[in-house]
C-alpha cells in the first residue's frame, strides 16, 4: 500500500505527496459540503500579530502548581496581608483542634499559616545526629491563617478586628466589644 523508501516505519505515509495532491486538498478545504464557498477565518495571524503573541512557559522546577508560591516580578515570595499577628490572643474556630484558644507564637506571612500555642500538636521522630540520640518529639504545627478568629478574654467572645485611630496613632480594636489590641 506504501512504499517503504523514505521512510524508516513501516507502513507509515510517505511525505512526497505530489502537487496536484496538495492543491486539490486545498481546493476541498476552502468548500463546504453542498459546494459553496467557506468564508475567510477572521482569526488569521499576521506576521506582527505573531510577534506579539505572548508565549508563557510552564513553572520553572518540580511539583503541582499548588506547591509553587506565587512570585513577585523581582523573583520573590508574594507576602500574603494577615488579619493577626504574634501574639494576638485567638480561638481556634474550624478543624480538629476547634474550639482551642491560644497565642500565635510564628506567623508565616508567604504561607498565610500560624503557629499556636497547644494546636495542632503533633509527634515527630527525630533520627540520631552525631551523638546526639534519636528521640520523640511533640511539635506544634502550623495551621491556616483563616481557621482562626481574634478572642476576648474579658467577654469571652470572638470578634472580628477593625483599625481606628486613637488620637494620633493608628490601632487594632475588636469590633465586638470595643477592645483595642496591643499592636
Amino acid at each position: 500500500f506504501f512504499a517503504s523508501s523514505g521512510s524508516s516505519r513501516l507502513g507509515a505515509p510517505q511525505s512526497n505527496t505530489s502537487s496536484f495532491c496538495r492543491s486539490k486538498m486545498n481546493a476541498l478545504a476552502t468548500k463546504s459540503f453542498n459546494g459553496q464557498a467557506l468564508a475567510a477565518s477572521s482569526r488569521r495571524t499576521t506576521a506582527s500579530a505573531r510577534s506579539a503573541l505572548v508565549v508563557r512557559a510552564g513553572r520553572i522546577g518540580p511539583g503541582k502548581d499548588w506547591e509553587h508560591q506565587p512570585l513577585t516580578s523581582n523573583g520573590k515570595p508574594v507576602l500574603l496581608d494577615l488579619h493577626v499577628k504574634t501574639g494576638d490572643t485567638v480561638k481556634v474556630i474550624a478543624g480538629a483542634d476547634k474550639g482551642k484558644v491560644g497565642k500565635i507564637t510564628k506567623v508565616n506571612r508567604k504561607t498565610g499559616q500560624v503557629v499556636m500555642e497547644g494546636v495542632n500538636v503533633r509527634t515527630r521522630h527525630v533520627k540520631p545526629a552525631g551523638e546526639e540520640e534519636g528521640q520523640i518529639v511533640k511539635a506544634e504545627f502550623p495551621i491556616h491563617h483563616s481557621n482562626v478568629q481574634h478572642f476576648s478574654e474579658a467577654q469571652g467572645v470572638v470578634s472580628r478586628i477593625g483599625h481606628k485611630m486613637e488620637g494620633d496613632k493608628k490601632v487594632r480594636y475588636l469590633k465586638k466589644t470595643g477592645e483595642v489590641l496591643a499592636n
